[in-house]
Parts: C-alpha cells; structure tokens; sequence
C-alpha cells in the first residue's frame, strides 16, 4: 500500500456519505432527467451551493455526467441508484447509512468488547426492520447472488428447502423460480416474517413458501429438508452457538440431503479476504459475540455435528463470499 492508497481509505468516508445523502435526498431519481444544479436544488427543496458541490463530488467519485452547467446519470447511477432499476442498490446504501453513528462508537467497543447499538436482530422497531431487510434484498439482487449461486448448485432432485434467517426471501424466491417442483420453508424471527410476506406475495410465491416464525438460537425447528441453507446467519453468532446450531439443523435434514452455507470465509490467519475481516468490525459493533469464520472453524462444526463431504466453494467476484457444503 502506497501513501495514495493509505490516504484514500482513511478518507473513504467522506465518498460514502456524499453517495448515502445523494440517495437520501432523490438525487438519482431527480436526475432521470437532465438538469442544471439550480433546477435540481428547487426540486429537491435544497440549497443551491450546497446542491451543486454534492453533485460535482458526484461527478468526480464516476456516478454522475456534467457538460457545461447540466448534470445527469451515467450507466452505473442508472442501474444501481434509482429505485425501479432491478439492481437498485439504494436500499442496502440507506442501511449503511443507519450504522454512520454505531461506527462512531467502534473505539469505545474495541475498548469495552461491547456492541455499538443494541443487539437485537433489528426485531425492536419497525423502521429498523424494514431497512435491514430491505437492504438484504437491495444487496443480493444488484449483485445477482441468488444466479450466482445457482450456478454453483445443482437443486434438481432437492424438492422441499429450509432457508434459516431468510430475511426478504430473495434466495429461496428465486430458487422457487428456477425449479418449479421445490418448496420452500422460511424460519426467521417474527418482526422480520411481517416485512417477509410482503415480498413473498410480490413475487407471487405465497403457495410455494411458507412463513415459521421462531429463534434458530432457542426454538426446535420441525420437519425434515433435502436442503437447508443460511447466507450470512454464522457471523452474526458466536462459536459455540453455531456449534449448536449446526447439530441442531443435522436433524432437519434428509438422509443425503445437503447444507449449504453461504458467508465470509476467511483463510486460517483470519485476514484474508479483507472485505471479511473488515466486516467482522461490524459484528462487534451490532452483535453480542458475532464475528467472520475461517473454513477450518466452519469445517469442525458441520464435522462435529455428523456432516460428511464438506468442502468450500469460493464464489466469483463481484461476490466476497463462499459456500460451505457438507451431506448428511
């Protein structure tokens, strides 16, 4: 790392919220249509300088076009900014947004050990929930996890899944999708199911996925799967809770059935890939003991649990991500 980079990433921050506030504001969306930075500042109900210096820092970070005083979108913006874009992106930049005064607090929680927010799974306030399933949802399908990992998994024998801590439902919607004989069970906490429905009835796969609400961590989870997954549920816990978990989610799975989980896995130094190890500051900042895994700490708890045939399957860019699969 140069001084250029270095100097880059510690002042990354400033970038971030420039593009948060474009979104918070309607900026992309204003900007549909071509205009001038005082048009867009009467429209918006914004000051005009204020106005004109976030849309020129918008320039410059590669999000907007500026010829002469008239500003629009470029490609990116249009696909990922603007809210009836399928990979609109805008709902996981809104969350990220939320967390701005929680990363504040990172030196206390480093000192103390302790979370910056209150650990809650977003379950204790409505507009929370909302926002961070919202932002689950806005993630994957920008990115095109759900394709992604359909290409890596062959489910054309798998007729009944259970996908643990769901969130919108994006995964088992579009696995839905692509094979018309699978049915899909989703177990999550109760406040997150309320904002679930809404996107199951939108996809209109309210007859092929059924809603059970519960706690993975204390309530017994009934019936059996050919297939159980989890994306991103095993940095929210601590060790010895997904080593429960894991024998606990053995028992819901048909002899020769599959779990599939998919998450950051670092290497055994626990440094690599960064994007991991950067985002298990986030877990100390929002959880009670929750934090990135490397494969071999995955690996011992499936094997523990009475899993054979384990193995990791690393996911292309733009995914940080892997699958860890194993077989009962």
């Amino acid at each position: 790392m140069d001084f250029s980079e270095l100097e880059r990433i510690a002042g990354g921050y400033a970038q971030a919220r420039a593009i948060q506030v474009a979104v918070e504001l309607g900026v992309f969306e204003a900007l549909q249509h071509t205009r001038t930075a005082s048009q867009l500042a009467t429209t918006l109900a914004c000051d005009f300088r204020a106005m004109e210096l976030l849309l020129d820092a918008l320039v410059s970070i590669g999000l907007l076009n500026k010829n002469d005083a008239l500003y629009s979108l470029n490609d990116n913006a249009s696909t990922f900014l603007v809210k009836d874009s399928p990979n609109y992106l805008g709902g996981m930049i809104a969350f990220d947004a939320s967390l701005w005064d929680a990363w504040g607090r990172l030196a206390e929680s480093i000192r103390t050990g302790r979370p910056a927010r209150s650990p809650d799974m977003y379950q204790n306030d409505a507009q929370d929930t909302e926002r961070f399933i919202a932002a689950m949802d806005s993630l994957v399908r920008a990115r095109g996890d759900a394709e992604i990992v359909l290409k890596q998994l062959d489910l054309g024998r798998v007729k009944s899944m259970l996908d643990v801590g769901s969130g919108p439902a994006t995964y088992p919607i579009e696995f839905c999708r692509r094979y018309s004989a699978l049915k899909a069970t989703i177990f999550d906490l109760p406040a997150t199911l309320k904002v679930t429905d809404k996107f199951v009835r939108d996809a209109g796969m309210r007859d092929r996925i059924q809603l059970v609400p519960g706690d993975y961590r204390t309530d017994n989870i009934s019936g059996t799967y050919d297939l159980v997954f989890l994306s991103n549920i095993i940095h929210g816990e601590g060790d010895e809770d997904n080593a429960r978990l894991m024998a606990k989610l053995h028992g819901c799975i048909e002899a020769g059935g599959r779990i599939v989980i998919k998450d950051h896995i670092l290497d055994d130094s626990r440094t690599r890939p960064a994007s991991g190890a950067v985002f298990a500051l986030l877990m100390l900042l929002t959880t009670e003991r929750g934090k990135c895994y490397s494969y071999t700490d995955v690996k011992t708890w499936l094997g523990n649990a009475g899993f054979k045939n384990i193995h990791e399957l690393l996911l292309p860019p733009p995914l940080t991500s892997s699958l860890v699969i194993g077989t009962k």
